[in-house]
């Protein structure tokens, strides 16, 4: 075998390392591709404000022409001012089952970071918080939700080969909504006389946008103590914005305001897209978009992505009555299931919800870290 790694430097490297995924899943049952002009660009230094405040360096294997693994690595300089040091990432690793292969991508990374003065290195992880994050170590025999992600069972044997360790976990889950639940009418009972907090379901994307600024004051201040989270610039939560907020159904999106009018909590959930997203394969034309619009007017599924409380406010009350909303507009829309985001294995105020429900599967992601000299 004659690998050779390269960094990618022009926009054909580019396109080759987003079509890594395209061949080393070809054929399985759980691989949902994303589309390929959102990953092309999303991985433009030009389009993508994340290339602003982090150093990025993307590695592309090939073996005698064929495409055999790529990595991204990431330095965030605005996790390092809110650490204190550096910390090296790599995220959107890609692999065929050789160790050899795995190692060259990996000694890539490692000295990329070295260089740059960084003392650890975690992933998979990505520029943010907000991208994909863990590697699927637990729960291969479902299909992820389009904002999660799927690998092949031996990346962990090549990741721990290498010698990282676990550094935290992330757990999923799915379950069927029940006709009636007597923790979300319990809630209904207990808070249904409050005249401080009211839930708002926007009726449309345009009011949901006017919400945009406040919703990321709030996403920033309540998720800020936990596990990798980076602060965002400006132009990072604009350009999220656009990306995320176009494909939000205003129904699944429940704010919570005070009675002064300020948003205190959102509660952010979505059509479950991922048949839909497997059937374009990646393209929305020309025949993509018919199943992704088809599946979104009629979920069967509804992925719950993002719930936060501003500190210093209720978050029980807060929390309970954004669910008992979510709970009404999930069952007045007919949905049957819901999906959990990736949630952090010791969040139990959140995962101690969805215990309450019947699971029909569970996955867990786990980041791993090691030294850097």
């Amino acid at each position: 075998m004659s690998v050779q790694v390269n960094q990618v430097v022009s926009r054909a490297d580019l396109k080759r390392w987003v079509s890594v995924p395209n061949g080393l899943y070809q054929g399985s049952p759980y691989y949902v591709p994303q589309l390929f002009s959102d990953q092309l660009t999303y991985f433009d230094r030009h389009k993508n404000p994340a290339f602003e405040i982090c150093d990025v360096e993307l590695f592309l294997a090939v073996d005698n022409g064929r495409l055999v693994g790529r990595v991204c690595a990431i330095v965030n300089g605005l996790e390092a001012e809110k650490l204190g040091y550096r910390r090296g990432r790599f995220g959107w690793f890609e692999c065929v089952d050789d160790q050899g292969v795995a190692d060259r991508l990996l000694d890539s990374v490692k000295n990329w970071c070295g260089d740059l003065g960084c003392t650890e290195m975690t992933g998979p992880q990505g520029f943010t918080d907000l991208d994909v994050e863990g590697l699927l170590i637990e729960g291969f025999d479902a299909l992820p939700t389009i904002s999660g992600s799927y690998n092949h069972p031996y990346y962990r044997k090549l990741l721990e080969n290498y010698g990282f360790e676990k550094d935290i976990d992330y757990v999923e889950f799915r379950c069927r909504i029940p006709q009636e639940s007597q923790l979300l009418e319990r809630f209904r009972r207990r808070y249904a006389g409050s005249e401080d907090y009211r839930v708002v379901t926007c009726k449309s994307r345009r009011e949901l946008f006017s919400h945009a600024d406040a919703f990321w004051r709030v996403l920033e201040a309540c998720f800020e103590p936990l596990y990798g989270v980076t602060p965002l610039s400006r132009k990072q939560t604009e350009f999220y914005t656009k990306k995320y907020f176009g494909f939000l159904d205003p129904n699944f999106a429940k704010l919570t305001f005070s009675r002064q009018g300020e948003l205190v909590g959102f509660f952010i959930g979505m059509p479950n897209l991922s048949r839909s997203f497997k059937r374009a394969n990646g393209r929305l034309l020309p025949f993509g978009l018919p199943h992704i619009l088809r599946e979104y007017r009629k979920p069967d599924t509804v992925d719950f992505l993002l719930a936060g409380v501003k500190p210093g406010e209720p978050s029980g009350l807060i929390t309970a009555i954004s669910a008992v909303a979510m709970y009404d507009t999930v069952r007045r829309r007919g949905v049957r299931h819901m999906e959990t985001n990736r949630e952090l294995e010791d969040n139990t105020t959140v995962t101690g919800i969805w215990s309450k429900f019947e699971r029909t599967w569970f996955r867990r992601s786990r980041v791993y870290r090691m030294d850097l000299p």
